[in-house]
Protein backbone atom coordinates (compact mmCIF):
# COMPACT_ATOMS: atom_id res chain seq x y z
CA UNK A 1 0.00 0.00 0.00
CA UNK A 2 1.33 3.40 -0.91
CA UNK A 3 2.24 5.68 1.96
CA UNK A 4 -0.10 8.53 2.77
CA UNK A 5 2.75 10.91 1.94
CA UNK A 6 1.80 10.40 -1.70
CA UNK A 7 -0.77 12.78 -3.09
CA UNK A 8 -2.56 11.36 -6.09
CA UNK A 9 -3.08 13.73 -8.98
CA UNK A 10 -5.33 13.14 -11.95
CA UNK A 11 -4.83 9.54 -13.05
CA UNK A 12 -3.27 9.76 -16.48
CA UNK A 13 -4.00 6.65 -18.50
CA UNK A 14 -1.79 6.21 -21.51
CA UNK A 15 -4.07 3.43 -22.73
CA UNK A 16 -7.08 5.72 -22.86
CA UNK A 17 -5.08 8.47 -24.54
CA UNK A 18 -3.86 6.13 -27.26
CA UNK A 19 -6.57 3.50 -27.55
CA UNK A 20 -5.89 2.97 -31.24
CA UNK A 21 -2.33 1.79 -30.66
CA UNK A 22 -1.85 -1.88 -31.47
CA UNK A 23 0.17 -2.41 -28.32
CA UNK A 24 -2.55 -0.88 -26.17
CA UNK A 25 -5.20 -3.01 -27.90
CA UNK A 26 -3.40 -6.35 -27.88
CA UNK A 27 -1.33 -6.30 -24.73
CA UNK A 28 -2.22 -4.88 -21.32
CA UNK A 29 -0.09 -1.89 -20.43
CA UNK A 30 2.10 -2.18 -17.36
CA UNK A 31 1.08 0.26 -14.67
CA UNK A 32 4.00 2.02 -13.02
CA UNK A 33 4.22 4.85 -10.55
CA UNK A 34 6.45 7.90 -10.86
CA UNK A 35 6.82 10.32 -7.97
CA UNK A 36 7.51 14.03 -8.50
CA UNK A 37 9.08 16.10 -5.66
CA UNK A 38 6.38 18.76 -5.57
CA UNK A 39 3.19 19.14 -3.53
CA UNK A 40 0.98 19.84 -6.57
CA UNK A 41 1.47 19.57 -10.35
CA UNK A 42 3.57 22.27 -12.01
CA UNK A 43 5.01 22.59 -15.52
CA UNK A 44 7.36 19.66 -14.88
CA UNK A 45 4.23 17.59 -15.58
CA UNK A 46 3.72 19.16 -19.03
CA UNK A 47 6.05 16.83 -21.02
CA UNK A 48 4.39 13.87 -19.32
CA UNK A 49 1.00 15.14 -20.49
CA UNK A 50 2.29 15.53 -24.05
CA UNK A 51 3.73 12.00 -24.05
CA UNK A 52 0.51 10.55 -22.63
CA UNK A 53 -1.69 12.37 -25.14
CA UNK A 54 0.39 11.23 -28.10
CA UNK A 55 0.49 7.62 -26.94
CA UNK A 56 4.24 7.43 -26.55
CA UNK A 57 4.09 5.64 -23.20
CA UNK A 58 1.57 3.19 -24.63
CA UNK A 59 3.97 2.47 -27.48
CA UNK A 60 6.44 1.37 -24.81
CA UNK A 61 3.81 -0.80 -23.14
CA UNK A 62 3.53 1.51 -20.14
CA UNK A 63 0.74 3.25 -18.27
CA UNK A 64 2.44 5.68 -15.86
CA UNK A 65 0.67 7.26 -12.93
CA UNK A 66 2.39 10.44 -11.81
CA UNK A 67 2.04 11.28 -8.13
CA UNK A 68 3.40 14.05 -5.94
CA UNK A 69 5.26 14.24 -2.64
CA UNK A 70 6.59 17.14 -0.63
CA UNK A 71 10.22 17.20 -1.65
CA UNK A 72 13.07 15.02 -2.89
CA UNK A 73 13.78 13.44 0.49
CA UNK A 74 10.21 12.14 0.58
CA UNK A 75 10.55 10.85 -2.99
CA UNK A 76 13.72 8.94 -2.18
CA UNK A 77 12.11 7.41 0.90
CA UNK A 78 9.20 6.10 -1.16
CA UNK A 79 11.45 4.63 -3.85
CA UNK A 80 13.66 2.91 -1.29
CA UNK A 81 10.63 1.47 0.50
CA UNK A 82 9.25 0.08 -2.78
CA UNK A 83 6.03 2.10 -2.66
CA UNK A 84 6.84 3.56 -6.08
CA UNK A 85 9.04 2.34 -8.92
CA UNK A 86 10.51 5.66 -10.02
CA UNK A 87 11.13 9.14 -8.68
CA UNK A 88 12.31 12.47 -10.06
CA UNK A 89 14.26 13.90 -7.12
CA UNK A 90 17.19 16.25 -7.14
CA UNK A 91 20.46 14.37 -6.55
CA UNK A 92 21.29 15.54 -3.04
CA UNK A 93 18.75 13.24 -1.40
CA UNK A 94 20.04 10.26 -3.35
CA UNK A 95 23.57 11.08 -2.26
CA UNK A 96 22.48 11.16 1.38
CA UNK A 97 20.63 7.88 0.85
CA UNK A 98 23.69 6.26 -0.71
CA UNK A 99 25.82 7.43 2.21
CA UNK A 100 23.39 5.55 4.45
CA UNK A 101 23.56 2.42 2.30
CA UNK A 102 20.50 2.89 0.09
CA UNK A 103 21.21 1.41 -3.40
CA UNK A 104 19.77 4.25 -5.46
CA UNK A 105 20.78 5.22 -8.99
CA UNK A 106 19.86 8.09 -11.31
CA UNK A 107 19.64 7.02 -14.96
CA UNK A 108 18.18 9.98 -16.87
CA UNK A 109 18.96 13.65 -16.40
CA UNK A 110 16.36 16.36 -16.90
CA UNK A 111 17.55 19.55 -15.23
CA UNK A 112 21.22 20.21 -15.87
CA UNK A 113 21.51 23.57 -14.09
CA UNK A 114 20.84 24.46 -10.47
CA UNK A 115 17.29 25.91 -10.18
CA UNK A 116 17.48 26.59 -6.44
CA UNK A 117 18.72 30.15 -5.78
CA UNK A 118 17.41 32.16 -2.86
CA UNK A 119 14.83 34.80 -3.77
CA UNK A 120 14.36 38.14 -2.02
CA UNK A 121 12.09 41.10 -2.70
CA UNK A 122 13.77 43.49 -5.11
CA UNK A 123 12.83 46.53 -3.03
CA UNK A 124 13.39 44.76 0.29
CA UNK A 125 16.20 45.10 2.84
CA UNK A 126 18.15 41.97 1.79
CA UNK A 127 20.69 42.79 -0.91
CA UNK A 128 23.43 40.22 -0.33
CA UNK A 129 23.98 36.92 1.43
CA UNK A 130 25.54 38.53 4.49
CA UNK A 131 22.28 40.41 5.12
CA UNK A 132 20.60 37.08 5.94
CA UNK A 133 22.41 36.64 9.27
CA UNK A 134 19.96 36.37 12.13
CA UNK A 135 16.94 35.97 9.86
CA UNK A 136 14.47 33.24 8.97
CA UNK A 137 14.44 31.74 5.48
CA UNK A 138 11.40 30.05 3.98
CA UNK A 139 11.95 26.66 2.34
CA UNK A 140 9.56 24.57 0.29
CA UNK A 141 9.90 21.74 2.79
CA UNK A 142 12.30 20.32 5.33
CA UNK A 143 12.12 17.13 3.23
CA UNK A 144 13.10 18.93 0.03
CA UNK A 145 16.47 19.48 -1.64
CA UNK A 146 16.35 23.14 -0.61
CA UNK A 147 17.15 21.97 2.92
CA UNK A 148 20.60 21.11 1.54
CA UNK A 149 21.11 23.85 -1.07
CA UNK A 150 20.19 26.64 1.34
CA UNK A 151 22.86 25.50 3.77
CA UNK A 152 25.42 25.27 0.96
CA UNK A 153 24.64 28.78 -0.28
CA UNK A 154 24.89 30.30 3.21
CA UNK A 155 28.09 28.40 3.89
CA UNK A 156 29.73 30.94 1.55
CA UNK A 157 29.38 33.39 4.46
CA UNK A 158 30.32 30.72 7.00
CA UNK A 159 26.74 30.89 8.27
CA UNK A 160 25.42 27.75 9.92
CA UNK A 161 21.83 26.58 10.30
CA UNK A 162 20.27 27.35 13.71
CA UNK A 163 23.31 29.41 14.69
CA UNK A 164 23.20 32.23 12.16
CA UNK A 165 19.77 31.69 10.57
CA UNK A 166 16.72 29.43 10.81
CA UNK A 167 14.51 27.69 8.26
CA UNK A 168 10.72 27.70 8.08
CA UNK A 169 8.56 25.36 6.00
CA UNK A 170 6.39 27.71 3.89
CA UNK A 171 5.33 25.46 1.03
CA UNK A 172 5.50 26.44 -2.60
CA UNK A 173 2.53 28.63 -3.54
CA UNK A 174 0.69 31.73 -2.39
CA UNK A 175 1.49 31.04 1.26
CA UNK A 176 5.21 31.15 0.54
CA UNK A 177 4.92 34.46 -1.29
CA UNK A 178 2.80 35.89 1.52
CA UNK A 179 5.44 34.88 4.06
CA UNK A 180 8.04 36.81 2.06
CA UNK A 181 5.90 39.88 1.47
CA UNK A 182 4.82 40.14 5.13
CA UNK A 183 8.37 39.73 6.44
CA UNK A 184 7.73 36.40 8.13
CA UNK A 185 10.78 35.22 6.19
CA UNK A 186 13.61 37.30 4.76
CA UNK A 187 14.13 35.08 1.72
CA UNK A 188 12.63 32.10 -0.04
CA UNK A 189 14.38 28.90 -1.03
CA UNK A 190 12.01 27.19 -3.47
CA UNK A 191 12.87 26.92 -7.17
CA UNK A 192 13.09 28.94 -10.35
CA UNK A 193 9.72 27.68 -11.61
CA UNK A 194 7.87 28.94 -8.55
CA UNK A 195 9.70 32.26 -8.75
CA UNK A 196 8.59 32.64 -12.38
CA UNK A 197 5.03 32.04 -11.24
CA UNK A 198 5.35 34.79 -8.62
CA UNK A 199 6.74 37.13 -11.26
CA UNK A 200 3.65 36.38 -13.36
CA UNK A 201 1.73 38.05 -10.52
CA UNK A 202 3.89 41.18 -10.84
CA UNK A 203 6.27 40.46 -7.95
CA UNK A 204 9.81 41.78 -8.42
CA UNK A 205 12.55 39.50 -7.11
CA UNK A 206 16.32 39.42 -6.83
CA UNK A 207 18.27 36.18 -6.57
CA UNK A 208 21.16 35.19 -4.33
CA UNK A 209 23.32 32.12 -4.76
CA UNK A 210 26.87 30.85 -4.39
CA UNK A 211 29.41 29.49 -6.90
CA UNK A 212 29.51 26.25 -4.91
CA UNK A 213 26.03 25.29 -6.17
CA UNK A 214 25.82 27.31 -9.38
CA UNK A 215 26.72 24.50 -11.78
CA UNK A 216 25.17 21.49 -10.08
CA UNK A 217 22.43 19.46 -11.73
CA UNK A 218 18.92 18.90 -10.39
CA UNK A 219 15.87 16.71 -11.17
CA UNK A 220 16.23 13.36 -12.93
CA UNK A 221 14.79 9.84 -13.06
CA UNK A 222 15.86 7.52 -10.27
CA UNK A 223 15.13 4.01 -9.06
CA UNK A 224 16.87 1.31 -7.06
CA UNK A 225 19.77 -0.67 -8.52
CA UNK A 226 17.88 -3.93 -8.19
CA UNK A 227 14.73 -2.61 -9.88
CA UNK A 228 16.73 -1.12 -12.74
CA UNK A 229 18.61 -4.38 -13.29
CA UNK A 230 15.35 -6.37 -13.42
CA UNK A 231 13.43 -3.79 -15.50
CA UNK A 232 15.96 -2.19 -17.80
CA UNK A 233 13.73 -2.16 -20.90
CA UNK A 234 10.91 -0.59 -18.92
CA UNK A 235 13.18 2.21 -17.65
CA UNK A 236 14.44 2.85 -21.18
CA UNK A 237 10.88 3.03 -22.50
CA UNK A 238 9.78 5.37 -19.75
CA UNK A 239 12.62 7.81 -20.41
CA UNK A 240 12.30 7.53 -24.20
CA UNK A 241 8.59 8.39 -24.15
CA UNK A 242 9.25 11.28 -21.77
CA UNK A 243 11.97 12.57 -24.09
CA UNK A 244 9.49 12.71 -26.96
CA UNK A 245 7.20 14.71 -24.69
CA UNK A 246 10.03 17.11 -23.93
CA UNK A 247 10.73 17.60 -27.63
CA UNK A 248 7.03 18.19 -28.31
CA UNK A 249 6.93 20.87 -25.61
CA UNK A 250 10.03 22.60 -26.94
CA UNK A 251 8.52 22.75 -30.42
CA UNK A 252 5.05 23.96 -29.43
CA UNK A 253 4.79 25.46 -25.96
CA UNK A 254 1.16 26.54 -26.35
CA UNK A 255 -0.05 23.07 -27.34
CA UNK A 256 2.09 21.62 -24.55
CA UNK A 257 0.41 23.81 -21.93
CA UNK A 258 -3.04 23.01 -23.30
CA UNK A 259 -2.30 19.30 -22.84
CA UNK A 260 -0.92 20.00 -19.38
CA UNK A 261 -4.22 21.65 -18.42
CA UNK A 262 -6.17 18.80 -20.04
CA UNK A 263 -4.46 16.05 -18.06
CA UNK A 264 -3.90 18.09 -14.88
CA UNK A 265 -6.83 20.54 -14.77
CA UNK A 266 -6.14 21.58 -11.19
CA UNK A 267 -2.88 23.13 -12.41
CA UNK A 268 -4.72 25.90 -14.26
CA UNK A 269 -4.96 29.11 -12.28
CA UNK A 270 -8.59 29.80 -11.42
CA UNK A 271 -10.27 33.13 -12.01
CA UNK A 272 -8.25 34.30 -15.03
CA UNK A 273 -8.95 33.94 -18.78
CA UNK A 274 -7.66 30.81 -20.49
CA UNK A 275 -5.37 32.80 -22.77
CA UNK A 276 -3.73 34.47 -19.77
CA UNK A 277 -3.32 31.15 -17.96
CA UNK A 278 -1.68 29.62 -21.04
CA UNK A 279 0.64 32.60 -21.55
CA UNK A 280 1.73 32.63 -17.90
CA UNK A 281 2.45 28.90 -17.90
CA UNK A 282 4.31 29.19 -21.20
CA UNK A 283 6.64 31.61 -19.46
CA UNK A 284 7.21 29.17 -16.58
CA UNK A 285 7.69 26.30 -19.05
CA UNK A 286 10.34 28.33 -20.86
CA UNK A 287 12.20 28.78 -17.55
CA UNK A 288 12.04 25.01 -17.00
CA UNK A 289 13.38 24.39 -20.50
CA UNK A 290 16.20 26.88 -19.98
CA UNK A 291 17.30 24.83 -16.98
CA UNK A 292 16.79 21.54 -18.86
CA UNK A 293 18.52 21.85 -22.24
CA UNK A 294 19.64 18.91 -24.32
CA UNK A 295 23.10 18.00 -22.99
CA UNK A 296 26.12 19.19 -24.93
CA UNK A 297 26.84 15.55 -25.79
CA UNK A 298 23.76 15.62 -28.01
CA UNK A 299 22.13 12.75 -26.12
CA UNK A 300 19.02 13.39 -24.06
CA UNK A 301 19.31 12.41 -20.41
CA UNK A 302 23.08 11.99 -20.30
CA UNK A 303 24.92 12.87 -17.09
CA UNK A 304 28.38 14.33 -16.73
CA UNK A 305 31.03 13.10 -14.33
CA UNK A 306 31.73 16.70 -13.34
CA UNK A 307 28.13 17.36 -12.32
CA UNK A 308 28.04 14.46 -9.87
CA UNK A 309 31.49 15.23 -8.52
CA UNK A 310 30.25 18.74 -7.82
CA UNK A 311 27.24 17.42 -5.89
CA UNK A 312 29.36 15.19 -3.64
CA UNK A 313 32.01 17.90 -3.22
CA UNK A 314 29.64 20.61 -2.01
CA UNK A 315 27.71 18.27 0.27
CA UNK A 316 30.94 16.98 1.77
CA UNK A 317 32.59 20.36 2.26
CA UNK A 318 29.44 21.76 3.90
CA UNK A 319 29.19 18.78 6.24
CA UNK A 320 25.94 17.41 4.85
CA UNK A 321 27.62 14.11 3.94
CA UNK A 322 30.07 12.69 6.46
CA UNK A 323 30.43 9.20 4.98
CA UNK A 324 32.51 8.99 1.77
CA UNK A 325 30.38 8.55 -1.35
CA UNK A 326 31.74 7.64 -4.78
CA UNK A 327 30.07 10.02 -7.29
CA UNK A 328 30.16 7.26 -9.93
CA UNK A 329 27.91 5.10 -7.74
CA UNK A 330 25.08 7.64 -7.90
CA UNK A 331 24.31 7.50 -11.63
CA UNK A 332 24.61 5.52 -14.82
CA UNK A 333 24.66 6.46 -18.50
CA UNK A 334 24.32 2.86 -19.61
CA UNK A 335 20.73 3.33 -20.78
CA UNK A 336 21.28 6.56 -22.69
CA UNK A 337 22.06 5.04 -26.09
CA UNK A 338 18.83 3.04 -26.06
CA UNK A 339 16.79 5.92 -24.66
CA UNK A 340 17.90 8.06 -27.61
CA UNK A 341 17.16 5.31 -30.15
CA UNK A 342 14.14 6.92 -31.80
CA UNK A 343 13.30 9.32 -34.61
CA UNK A 344 12.85 12.79 -33.06
CA UNK A 345 10.87 13.99 -36.10
CA UNK A 346 7.95 11.97 -34.73
CA UNK A 347 7.69 14.37 -31.81
CA UNK A 348 8.53 17.41 -33.94
CA UNK A 349 5.78 16.58 -36.46
CA UNK A 350 3.27 15.90 -33.72
CA UNK A 351 4.00 19.33 -32.28
CA UNK A 352 3.61 20.97 -35.69
CA UNK A 353 0.22 19.32 -36.18
CA UNK A 354 -1.03 20.28 -32.74
CA UNK A 355 -3.26 23.30 -32.36
CA UNK A 356 -1.26 26.43 -31.79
Amino acid sequence: MKSTILTAVVAASAAAAFSGNAIAQNKPLKKITVLQPVSAPDVRFAPWAAAIENGWFAEEGLDPEVLTAKGSIAVVQQVVSGNVQYGLPAPESAAVGRAKGAPLVHFYSITTRNPFPLAVLKDGPIKKLSDLKGTQIGVFSMTATQFYTTQAILDAENYKLNRDYTLLDVGIGAGALRALETGTVSALSINALSYAGFENRGVKLNYLTSPVVEDILAWGLLTTESYLKANRAEAVGLARALTKGRIFCEQNTEACIRLYFKHYPAARTAGIPEAQAIAENQRVLKVFQDYSPKPSSGRWGEYTKQGWEGIVRYMTTTGQITTPVDPASLYTNNLIKDINNFDPTVAVNAAKKATR
